[in-house]
C-alpha cells in the first residue's frame, strides 16, 4: 500500500508499505529512499493520527492504511548523552553563579525553622 510522508518543512513523498510492517520497518524504507543523510533511522520520529508510532507495533496496529499520511520528525541529537551537551551551552549555568551570595543567607534560614520544631517536642 501506499502512504505518504509529510514532513515539518512541508514537503512530502510517498513510501511502498504492507500493513505488517512494523514502524522500525518503515523507518528503515524511509532512510533508503531518501537517504540515511537526510532522514536517518535512527533520529527518526513518526506520527500518525496525533499519536508517535512506537518502533515494534505495526502499521495495523496504529490504524495506517492505504493513502493514510505520516508526519516525520527529526529527533536533533542521539536520545540520552546529547540531552545533557544540550543543557550545557544554554545561560542557565551562569545566573547561578550571580545567585551564589544570596545562597549564603538562605542556608542560614532553615536552621530557625528547626529549632521551633524541637521546642514543641519538648
Amino acid at each position: 500500500m501506499k502512504v505518504s510522508v509529510k514532513t515539518l518543512k512541508g514537503t512530502h513523498f510517498q513510501i511502498e508499505v504492507k500493513p505488517e510492517d512494523t514502524v522500525a520497518d518503515v523507518k528503515k524504507a524511509i532512510e533508503t529512499s531518501q537517504g540515511s543523510e537526510t532522514y536517518p533511522a535512527s533520529q527518526q520520529m513518526l506520527i500518525h493520527q496525533g499519536k508517535v508510532l512506537k518502533d515494534e507495533t505495526t502499521l495495523e496496529e496504529n490504524k495506517v492504511v492505504e493513502n493514510s499520511f505520516i508526519v516525520i520528525m527529526l529527533s536533533k541529537a542521539q536520545p540520552a548523552t546529547a540531552a545533557p551537551q544540550a543543557t550545557q551551552p544554554v545561560t542557565a549555568p551562569q545566573p547561578p553563579t550571580t545567585v551564589s551570595p544570596p545562597q549564603a543567607t538562605p542556608e542560614s534560614a532553615p536552621a530557625p525553622p528547626s529549632a521551633p520544631a524541637s521546642a514543641p517536642a519538648s
